[in-house]
């Protein structure tokens, strides 16, 4: 054989090895992708779920675990740090086990509607798990938010430390804050309570020298936050430097709206709000047969409720420390 064709034959041996080996690839991935069929326990898990859900209630293997979890016969976790845990009991705070509150929502006809109820949806299942568990607050509860296929579907995720304060009995509806526990504790001290977590969410379309108007879709009139686009170019700004002033007052009527929705918000608890997490979007869309580009705003801002008695003084005092040294502080040379 020539070192042609022992060339040749090597290298179809090898293409042939590489067929082989996709085929194996190709049949492996479509078992794994196949949908097998459920257990009959999780279709019971999930008959339950669909059962308990709509009457804002939990299935009975869910409260079985946060009873046993209560009672100790089950390990609990915690979103603290030792050093944190050593804190609490200090002061007072039993942690007794991590909670969480999910909602899976599908919103079309309002994005500001669909946050506001998913988020509200979670939260108010981390309030049940805790008062399961015989909580009287949930403390650094964090939020997240995580997209679906669709661009309409959001899984709305809560998770905290549901917390027993010593002296105080169980609590049906537990406070939740952001911040944790230690500095829960300060905040009562002080008088002001952390009751729960304010929403507010607002979107709007804005269609430059549009003709029409759709108040179930928002400010959809011709330039109605300031001079058109059409007008800045007439006169020579787009050549230049300069603000798209409609655009920017666009962007804030949308975050104006939504910060009064969460100040409505706080207002339902009987509490101020402590805005500390916001997301905002702003979108062009092309316009179709020579229409002008349309924009789609969004705005979201999420803040912990705090209640505070006004006439209580305050304990903790902050006590201004400065140095009187020129210099940073060094390590002493070593002697020779």
């Amino acid at each position: 054989m020539s070192l042609w064709n022992t060339l040749k034959q090597r290298a179809e041996s090898v293409a042939q090895d590489a067929r082989h080996a996709v085929d194996g690839l190709t049949a492996s991935a479509h078992t794994l992708a196949a949908p097998r069929a459920l257990s009959a326990d999780e279709l019971a898990r999930q008959q339950a779920w669909a059962e308990a859900l709509p009457g804002n209630d939990l299935p009975e293997f869910v409260k079985a675990r946060l009873a046993a979890t209560a009672r100790r016969e089950l390990p609990w976790v915690s979103t603290a740090t030792p050093a944190e845990m050593l804190a609490q009991r200090i002061h007072g705070i039993e942690p007794l086990g991590m909670v969480n509150g999910n909602c899976w929502y599908h919103f079309d006809y309002s994005w500001s509607d669909g946050h506001y109820d998913g988020w509200h949806h979670a939260l108010d299942r981390l309030r049940l798990e805790a008062a399961l568990l015989g909580a009287n607050a949930v403390v650094d509860v964090t939020l997240q938010a995580h997209a679906g296929q669709g661009p309409n579907d959001v899984d709305f995720a809560l998770t905290g430390t549901a917390v027993r304060i010593r002296g105080l009995p169980p609590s049906t509806d537990p406070a939740v804050a952001t911040v944790s526990a230690l500095h829960f504790v300060r905040l009562l001290d002080d008088g002001a309570v952390p009751v729960g977590i304010a929403i507010g969410a607002h979107f709007d379309w804005y269609l430059p020298r549009a003709s029409a108007y759709g108040a179930g879709f928002g400010m959809m009139n011709s330039s109605p936050f300031g001079a058109s686009a059409q007008t800045a170019y007439q006169a020579g700004a787009l050549w230049s430097n300069a603000e798209l002033s409609e655009l920017s007052a666009f962007q804030q009527h949308v975050r104006l709206s939504a910060i009064e929705h969460l100040r409505s918000d706080g207002q339902r608890l009987n509490a101020s709000v402590l805005a500390h997490t916001e997301y905002s979007e702003l979108t062009r869309e092309e316009g179709d047969g020579g229409e002008p580009p349309r924009f789609q705003c969004r705005y979201i801002a999420i803040g912990t409720a705090v209640a505070y008695e006004r006439n209580r003084p305050l304990r903790s005092r902050v006590c201004p420390t400065f140095s009187l040294a020129d210099r940073q502080l060094e390590a002493p040379r070593s002697q020779p």
